[in-house]
C-alpha cells in the first residue's frame, strides 16, 4: 500500500481559504488564525504552512478570494454616448465591490493596504482609474479619487448608522440606547432637526435605500471631483 500522503498535501487550498472565511464572517478577524483554521479540519498549524507561510499570507490569500467575488464584466453598455467614466459604468463597478464588502466586512478595513498585493486588486485598481482617466481626470486626481472610493465604500458598510465596535453585545446595546435617551432628551426647542432625525442616527430602516444613497453621493463627489 502506498503511503499516506502529509496532511498539508491533502489539505485543498481552496477548502482552506473558505474555512478561514467563514471564521471571518462569523467571529471577525482576529479569530482567523491558523491554528483556528488547522483546528477546523483536525490537523496541526504546520499542515498549513504548505499553503501559507504564515497569517499575513493567509490575510492577502482571504482579500484575493473575496476580491474573486466581485463581478467587472456586467458594466452597462454606453450606447447612450456617454464617456466610460461618466457615471454608469463606474457605478456598477462600485456596487459590485460594495456587494462584496457587506458580505464580508470583516476583511473590509484591511482592503486598503491588501488590495494591490493581489491580481484581483490589481485588474479592480486598472478598471477603477481606466475609467476614471477616460472621464478626463488627471493621473494624480484619477489615483486620489480611486482611494477615496475605495474608503468611501469601506465606510459605508463598516460605519453604518447604529455599528459600534464593541465586542459585548450588551455593553453595545447600552451604548447606543444612552446615545437615543440623551438625543431624545434635547429641548426640540432648541434642536428641532435633531430630535426629529434621532433614531435614524442609530438605525438604518432600509438598508438598500441607505447604499443606494452612499454610491449616489459617491459619484456625484467623483464627477465634480
Amino acid at each position: 500500500m502506498a503511503p499516506r500522503p502529509p496532511a498539508s498535501e491533502r489539505l485543498d487550498r481552496t477548502d482552506v481559504l473558505a474555512a478561514a472565511l467563514a471564521i471571518a464572517d462569523t467571529d471577525g478577524l482576529d479569530a482567523v488564525t491558523l491554528r483556528r483554521v488547522a483546528t477546523a479540519f483536525g490537523v496541526t498549524p504546520m499542515a498549513l504552512y504548505w499553503h501559507f507561510k504564515d497569517k499575513d499570507a493567509l490575510l492577502d490569500a482571504l482579500v484575493e478570494r473575496v476580491l474573486g467575488e466581485i463581478d467587472l464584466s456586467d458594466g452597462p453598455s454606453r450606447g447612450d454616448g456617454s464617456a466610460p467614466g461618466d457615471g454608469p459604468e463606474l457605478r456598477a463597478v462600485m456596487t459590485a465591490v460594495l456587494r462584496v464588502l457587506r458580505a464580508h466586512p470583516a476583511l473590509a478595513e484591511i482592503m486598503p493596504i491588501r488590495l494591490m498585493r493581489t491580481p484581483a486588486g490589481l485588474d479592480l485598481g486598472e478598471r477603477v482609474l481606466g475609467l476614471l482617466r477616460a472621464d478626463g481626470h488627471p493621473p494624480v486626481a484619477a489615483a486620489q479619487l480611486s482611494i477615496l472610493i475605495l474608503t468611501t465604500l469601506i465606510g459605508l458598510v463598516t460605519n453604518q448608522p447604529g455599528d459600534v465596535a464593541v465586542p459585548d453585545p450588551a455593553l453595545r446595546a447600552k451604548l447606543l440606547a444612552d446615545k437615543r435617551a440623551k438625543l431624545k432628551s434635547l429641548p426640540s426647542q432648541d434642536y428641532p432637526h435633531l430630535t426629529e432625525t434621532a433614531d435614524f442616527f442609530l438605525e438604518v430602516p432600509d438598508e438598500q435605500d441607505y447604499y443606494e444613497r452612499g454610491l449616489t453621493l459617491l459619484i456625484n463627489g467623483v464627477r465634480h471631483g
